[in-house]
């Protein structure tokens, strides 16, 4: 019957379908207080919060995002360089090797960064994106090199 509450037992997922506060993906729950709310509503007992990490241990991960955000900052200083050198003599090698640079190191972090962190792109498409931008950087670069 409308408007009369019924008891709220059972599993976590049911629970959140029937209150609507948490999105129908129940298995990613996170929230410690989502899950004390809900246990509240059906008086249920609450299990710690458990989370997996992937990649390693917590130095390993810890280490490997600081190599890459070295590495990025390495490669934009490398091509900021060029690109003064360009500015000082106006040669057109020099911007083109700017250019190639940025496309091989400095564009592929930055997409992988941003778009790494969208759940719509599929992976195949990151990787794509990537590699053609690194294989368009090889190109110019390759281009200056043997353009002489």
């Amino acid at each position: 019957m409308i408007g009369t509450p019924t008891p709220l037992t059972g599993p976590p997922a049911a629970l959140a379908r029937a209150t609507g506060s948490v999105p129908e993906a129940v298995g990613s729950i996170t929230s410690t207080r989502t899950l004390e709310a809900i246990a509240r509503l059906g008086s249920i007992p609450v299990a710690p919060l458990q989370i997996e990490v992937e990649g390693g241990s917590t130095p390993v991960v810890l280490a490997a995002i600081a190599t890459f955000f070295v590495a990025l900052v390495l490669s934009v200083l490398v091509t900021y360089r060029f690109v003064e050198g360009y500015r000082r003599t106006k040669a057109r090698p020099i911007l083109l090797l700017a250019v190639g640079m940025f496309l091989l190191a400095p564009a592929p972090m930055f997409i992988r960064l941003l778009v790494g962190n969208v759940a719509a792109i599929p992976l195949s498409v990151q990787l794509l994106t990537t590699t053609l931008s690194e294989l368009s950087g090889l190109v110019v670069i390759l281009y200056v090199v043997y353009s002489r």
